[in-house]
């Protein structure tokens, strides 16, 4: 009877999103989601006029929205976009959108400096970036311009710690207004495709970093037909970041951020160990690390060692600058515990995160804080409160997409994983291939957070020939060189 039921709200939906006059080919019909009544493709959205203009060696235009795709002819809002036209009109063949992470990194400035990326390709495809929606558009009062950060600690003063995490999503819901409410992937998904239409393309390519990998995912699964290529780097377990697996843990939980941390971490000791009097940690670099770990412990967790060796570990050109920071002799002073762990965000990264996300409870993430802390004593804690502003956030997007993921694509997904990327850990890439259709995995073999903290011309050459044809995968569990630089005390 279900079924039955699914079946006629999808036939009902769909002939309302192809029902009247339209400016451009109706769009595609979304995969079934797991949210009840998520909407289907972009709706009846006015398919908008882009305006280019150069803006530099690029060309800038401005596409206008829906911000609520169930409402077409209701608020709008403004994005912008930047593209590099190709270089041989003559051979050109498409265009490639890309997304640089986040969420609420800015695309349009971050595509004017990373650009030269995308070089390989260049000839024969339009190299484009789309201002994600709630980027600059988001606003939260006292909050604005500083990353937002819940005061306290919810071991020794829970009632307090989460009120002040609750009150950044009141202050971003008072600030911010109706708009909050649309600002979920699936939306983003849907920018993109009314975009599509506007550039008046058949299909698209889609290049994700990190959260972009989540954005491309949603894509394909929302509009398998109008995608043609995608290419997946330092990617997110897709189940486990909606959290449709389990529900009563946070998001970084669910993709074992902590593990991965502490395996990069101990691989970074090893590199160390064998550089010799090439690292400034030696000698004994294990002690050492193991000595700031521990007085971080007895401190309570520090944020700041958490941070500072997170951060770092995101660059294998980082990696030497960390080992001067562990101490050569004596007692390692402990650093003062900052929230017990609760690491500061962007009110545009917790404007998309937390609409995205099945988030625990405060009782259920103080509960499991103990256990985080014992099995992984200096990034548990951290970890499990890295989305704690999320915990009661007001406004959840109804048309958000939580999966399944495996919608039949045109060609396998190219996913691409460092070796050790505290992030996005290589078990989640190995995750999300097998939870998409059809996927290849390529390794970096280094540290680092996607290619962009850990370019490899192999890798990037692989990307390049598969955005120019789909066909063209490497073979299964290539693993490429990081570029000179990206190995640790070579």
């Amino acid at each position: 009877m279900r079924s039955a039921l699914w079946f006629v709200l999808v036939l009902v939906l769909l002939v309302a999103a192809c029902s009247g006059p339209t400016p451009a080919p109706a769009p595609a019909a979304e995969g079934p989601a797991l949210v009840t009544g998520a909407l289907v493709g972009t709706g009846r959205a006015t398919v908008p006029r882009l305006d280019w203009r150069p803006c530099g060696t690029f060309q800038c235009a401005t596409l206008t929205a829906p911000m609520d795709y169930r409402n077409p002819t209701g608020p709008t809002i403004a994005l912008d976009v930047t593209r590099l036209p190709a270089l041989d009109p003559t051979s050109r063949i498409g265009t490639v959108a890309v997304n640089y992470g986040g969420p609420g990194t800015p695309g349009t400035t971050s595509l004017r400096r990373l650009a030269g990326r995308f070089d390989g390709v260049r000839a024969r495809l339009d190299v484009l970036a789309l201002q994600p929606r709630g980027v600059d558009q988001v606003r939260c009062g006292p909050y604005d311009g500083e990353p937002a950060q819940p005061v306290g600690s919810p071991l020794s003063d829970p009632a307090g710690f989460w009120t002040s995490a609750r009150a950044i999503g009141q202050a971003c819901r008072a600030g911010t207004g109706e708009l909050l409410g649309h600002l979920s992937t699936a939306n983003a998904a849907r920018d993109l495709d009314l975009l599509r239409q506007a550039l008046g393309e058949a299909t698209i390519s889609v290049y994700g970093y990190s959260y972009g990998t989540y954005l491309g995912a949603t894509y394909a699964n929302l509009f398998p037909g109008q995608l043609r290529a995608l290419v997946v780097d330092g990617a997110l377990d897709l189940v486990a970041n909606a959290g449709t697996d389990d529900p009563t843990r946070p998001v970084d939980v669910r993709a074992h951020v902590a593990a991965a941390r502490e395996e990069a971490l101990d691989a970074f000791v090893a590199a160390c160990a064998a550089a010799g009097p090439r690292c400034a940690a030696n000698p004994d670099p294990g002690a050492r690390v193991a000595a700031a770990v521990g007085a971080a412990t007895r401190a309570g967790t520090s944020a700041q060692l958490a941070a500072r060796v997170g951060t770092a570990l995101e660059s294998g050109g980082r990696l030497t600058g960390l080992a001067r920071a562990f101490p050569t002799s004596g007692p390692v002073p402990p650093v003062p515990d900052l929230a017990a762990g609760a690491p500061p965000h962007s009110t545009d990264f917790l404007a998309v995160q937390c609409t995205d996300v099945v988030t625990p409870s405060a009782e259920q993430t103080t509960a499991l804080l103990p256990a985080e802390q014992a099995a992984h004593p200096l990034f548990g804690v951290p970890v499990a409160l890295n989305t704690a502003a999320c915990v009661d956030w007001p406004a959840i997007d109804p048309d958000r997409y939580l999966g399944p993921w495996n919608a039949p694509l045109p060609a396998p997904a190219l996913v691409v994983n460092s070796r050790y990327d505290p992030e996005t850990p290589l078990a989640n890439a190995r995750a999300t291939a097998a939870q998409l259709s059809a996927a290849r995995l390529l390794v970096v073999d280094g540290f680092g957070h996607t290619t962009l903290d850990l370019p490899s011309r192999c890798a990037t050459d692989a990307a390049a020939a598969y955005l120019l044809d789909p066909t063209r995968l490497p073979a299964e569990w290539t693993v490429c060189p990081p570029d000179p630089g990206g190995v640790p005390f070579a």
